[in-house]
């Protein structure tokens, strides 16, 4: 193995520290060095070429609150409000098809979904339902195809893989290391691997943990780590560090802490930087959302990381200020050549709101669902 820096020395204990029987897991070589200091406004000229705006329909029995997760292809949208707890499909212009799944306490419905996701080969949508602590499978027509046995563990976020569930959780039914990740059976009922063990305590995320490309490679990442994990089979391989230099958190003794009041003194009135979240990953490029990780008010940041370059550039603007309309940064989707955000139209201008109306097939109110700004990236 090639020689350490100290950063990566340090993190070699965290990973020892945490990581299952199933052996030692090496820090990743390669590097994101942040400098929040130096960070500025997205600026949408100098990396996307052109926007579509994709307005999704509103009717009083449509009404999406906050898309959660998003996927996209040529003919569907597919949207996840955890809000609500629906699934909706639109086609590709944004009209209304229908909802996936049924809501309420019979055998066959679900009341509480944790995580969904889109297998583009097989047309098919997995649904996590947390009470029944099981995985639902439907096709695009909503027709539920199969319903998994009560997993043994409960777990908040997913991906189904030719060799199982891979799942994230902390929580201590038939789990009492706290394992964050796991691999179960595709009928959830054995587990095959665990890694990463921490207190019950830290960090629990409920937003998705897992992300894929569209090659085939599959990515884990978890609140009290800043390492972005690679899943190839039942191996675990670290692909990107991302280090904050002296702001960055200590996992390390993070990791170590015996209750929420320990973990409270190591990040009390501390200027750290953590919180990884909404990664995406394609083939060249790397974007992310992190966040200052001290008490009181949060400043968000979105990072693009150029993978081949070394190179990455960090945002600190909600909202990207060089277009007409109000464009949120939160990243919903990507692809090599897209990116999608949220634009919600209660915020816009008058003059805003009436122009974009125009072009838009969709009619629109103030009060409409979020419309999606498809951003062409620059090659």
């Amino acid at each position: 193995m090639k020689k350490c820096n100290s950063i990566i020395v340090v993190f070699a204990l965290i990973i020892s520290s945490c990581s299952s029987s199933q052996g030692r897991i090496e820090p990743s070589d390669n590097v994101i060095g942040i400098d929040v200091s130096k960070s500025e406004e997205l600026d949408f000229k100098e990396y996307f070429d052109t926007v579509k705006f994709v307005a999704l329909e509103t009717s009083k029995d449509v009404l999406v609150g906050e898309i959660t997760k998003m996927y996209l292809t040529s003919d569907y949208i597919i949207v996840f409000d955890q809000k609500s707890m629906d699934i909706f499909l639109f086609d590709s212009d944004g009209k209304f098809i229908r909802r996936i799944g049924k809501k309420g306490g019979g055998p066959d419905e679900y009341l509480f979904i944790n995580d969904i996701q889109f297998e583009k080969e097989g047309m098919l949508i997995y649904v996590h339902e947390r009470f029944r602590n099981s995985i639902y499978t439907y096709d695009l027509y909503g027709n539920l195809l199969d319903k998994t046995q009560t997993s043994l563990i409960q777990f908040n976020s997913f991906f189904k893989t030719k060799e199982g569930f891979w799942v994230y959780s902390c929580f201590s039914n038939e789990n009492p290391k706290h394992y964050n990740l796991t691999l179960l059976s595709s009928d959830l009922q054995s587990i095959e691997k665990q890694y990463f063990s921490q207190k019950e305590f830290v960090n629990v995320t409920f937003l998705s943990t897992f992300v894929n490309d569209e090659y085939g490679r599959l990515f884990f990442y978890y609140p009290s780590s800043n390492i972005i994990y690679e899943i190839s089979g039942t191996d675990i391989i670290p692909f990107l560090q991302i280090n904050f230099g002296n702001n960055t958190l200590p996992y390390d003794k993070i990791i170590k802490a015996e209750s929420k009041e320990d973990y409270d003194k190591l990040v009390f009135n501390k200027n750290y930087f953590g919180n990884i979240n909404s990664c995406f990953i394609n083939r060249d490029r790397f974007f992310f959302s992190f966040s200052d990780a001290g008490f009181g008010i949060v400043n968000s940041y979105n990072c693009f990381y150029d993978i081949d370059a070394k190179k990455a550039n960090v945002f600190n603007n909600s909202f990207i200020l060089s277009t007409k309309y109000p464009i949120s940064t939160s990243l919903l989707y990507s692809t090599d050549a897209i990116l999608v955000y949220p634009i919600y139209p209660s915020i816009f201008s008058e003059d805003s709101f009436a122009e974009l109306s125009r072009s838009l097939s969709t009619d629109i109110q103030f009060d409409s669902n979020l419309i999606l700004a498809i951003c062409s990236l620059k090659e």
